[in-house]
């Protein structure tokens, strides 16, 4: 069988690639998110029992499904120790964001962080440690800083020799979205298209006061920058992988 595996960071537009995939291509992909009909095992319970059960459900079903889409991706080595992967046809694709813009997003929705004393600025945030989940698969429990979190997550997206990755980065995500349809359709000989005509969802998928047009004019104009200073900047390219920069085609600020 043939499927496609998504992994990309938090706030790095995964949903609307996830919608644009599923309204113009025939390709199953593997859940990497825990399924609505599971919800019901963490109701009523605090969030670090529903943190936890979410970690149980990808570890027991990692050989089904290859893990929760914001994790780590395992190297090519131990990906391919997994049936799932010898057995069938895999694209993996993989979402990266600019990390100046990305750390702001994450600054504003810090998921999976239940901070006692929430960072008062965003030069707070990035000098606080950031606490991992279990199934990110970092294989500790905090990072010095959330910029870490950034060069750990796409430094695991590359190098994965004979294997079929595709490494995508958001903001072309709104600069077409038509050619990383067409890139991921190419990807794969046996995925087919739905339609002859492209299909956009130009809905934001978290906030209903926001539109494509809103991100797309936010992120290729750069209107981000406005909110960094030169402290945060300092601070972040110290920790930056500068290979990884050059690599996605990103420029130190």
């Amino acid at each position: 069988m043939a499927f496609l595996k998504l992994y990309g960071e938090r706030n790095t537009n995964t949903n609307y690639l996830t919608k644009i995939i599923e309204l113009n291509l025939n390709v199953e992909q593997l859940e990497g998110t825990l399924p609505k009909r599971k919800t019901r095992l963490y109701k009523n319970k605090n969030w670090l029992k529903k943190e936890a059960v979410i970690d149980e459900y990808f570890d027991i079903n990692f050989n089904k499904n290859l893990g929760w889409k914001h994790s780590k991706v395992l190297d090519r080595e131990c990906l391919l120790s997994y049936d799932i992967v010898n057995d069938n046809e895999i694209l993996f694709v993989t979402v990266t964001k600019n990390p100046y813009s990305w750390l702001l997003s994450l600054y504003r929705n810090p998921y999976h962080q239940y901070y006692k004393n929430k960072p008062r600025s965003f030069y707070e945030f990035l000098t606080t440690e950031w606490k991992t989940v279990s199934r990110e698969n970092v294989n500790c429990s905090s990072l010095v800083s959330p910029v870490d979190l950034w060069n750990i997550k796409n430094r695991s997206y590359i190098n994965k020799g004979g294997m079929r990755f595709i490494n995508l980065i958001t903001e072309d995500m709104f600069r077409s979205p038509k050619l990383i349809v067409d890139t991921i359709f190419s990807g794969m000989s046996s995925i087919e298209k739905k339609t002859f005509d492209f299909v956009n969802f130009n809905k934001s998928t978290k906030d209903k006061n926001k539109d494509g047009d809103f991100y797309r004019k936010y992120y290729l104009d750069e209107i981000w920058k406005k909110d960094l200073n030169k402290q945060s900047i300092e601070y972040i390219n110290s920790r930056l992988d500068y290979g990884l920069m050059e690599y996605f085609g990103y420029d130190i600020l």
